[in-house]
């Protein structure tokens, strides 16, 4: 799917890209809470089409360390839209060199500077990735104070846009004020499915995922899964908060 942002916004990436000598930016959303990721384009700069293509047709997106719950889910992550470097001890950890995204990002000689990526909830990031041609030699490398100071500017601006094209969209509106101007408390949940509700009452027991996925015959991956369906459900965004909830 390809949304298009307004030209202000596509201006200031293009901006970005200049000021920072930079050769290319992906501006994009990611859906990893199901078991189906999902990619939503939002703008492209420097990008071929054929790159564009299969990174989402191969699904090279779901081996993208940048939109990682591992990583993104972390503590330390949640509230942070900095540009995160290719380099990072964290990123390396998600992602070994040897990866299907790192081995295609190098078959298209692209050089991975980093990505800003933002939390919209749970397990759904707006992501903005940013780039060098490796064949391009450079005798200075990215300013990445400068690049740390306008990249979460460009979020704010993507984060405004989605929100007003969401309003303007059929019963948008309407959602949002019954949302947030006469929702109960009682309404505002969706109802967690019987495997769900397994799931959070072994957590409020104190158990681990591990645990979990030993004792309900799943994969720890899946319990992963299932942990960010339910966060995304109730609102919520840790273990603590799921336990004070169904405690309550």
């Amino acid at each position: 799917m390809n949304v298009r942002l307004t030209g202000g916004i596509c201006d200031f990436t293009r901006h970005i890209v200049e000021t920072c000598d930079l050769d290319s930016a992906s501006i994009f959303l990611c859906d990893r809470v199901s078991d189906k990721p999902q990619l939503s384009y939002l703008f492209h700069t420097g990008i071929s089409e054929e790159v564009k293509e299969i990174y989402h047709s191969k699904a090279v997106f779901e081996h993208d360390p940048f939109t990682d719950p591992r990583l993104q889910e972390q503590p330390d992550r949640v509230d942070d839209d900095g540009v995160l470097v290719g380099s990072d001890r964290r990123v390396e950890t998600i992602a070994k060199p040897t990866s299907q995204y790192w081995q295609f990002m190098y078959h298209y000689g692209i050089d991975v500077i980093g990505a800003s990526t933002r939390r919209l909830m749970p397990g759904i990031y707006s992501t903005i990735g940013f780039h060098r041609k490796r064949a391009v030699k450079r005798v200075e490398p990215v300013s990445m104070p400068l690049l740390n100071q306008l990249a979460p500017r460009l979020q704010d601006m993507v984060a405004g846009h989605m929100l007003r094209d969401l309003l303007d969209k059929a019963n948008g509106l309407s959602t949002f004020r019954t949302s947030y101007f006469k929702r109960t408390e009682a309404a505002s949940a969706t109802p967690l499915s019987p495997r769900e509700t397994e799931i959070a009452g072994l957590v409020c027991q104190g158990k681990l995922n591990k645990e979990i996925a030993y004792s309900t015959g799943l994969s720890e991956h899946t319990v992963e899964n299932h942990l960010r369906r339910i966060y995304a459900k109730l609102s919520i965004h840790n273990r603590s908060s799921l336990v004070a909830y169904m405690t309550r």
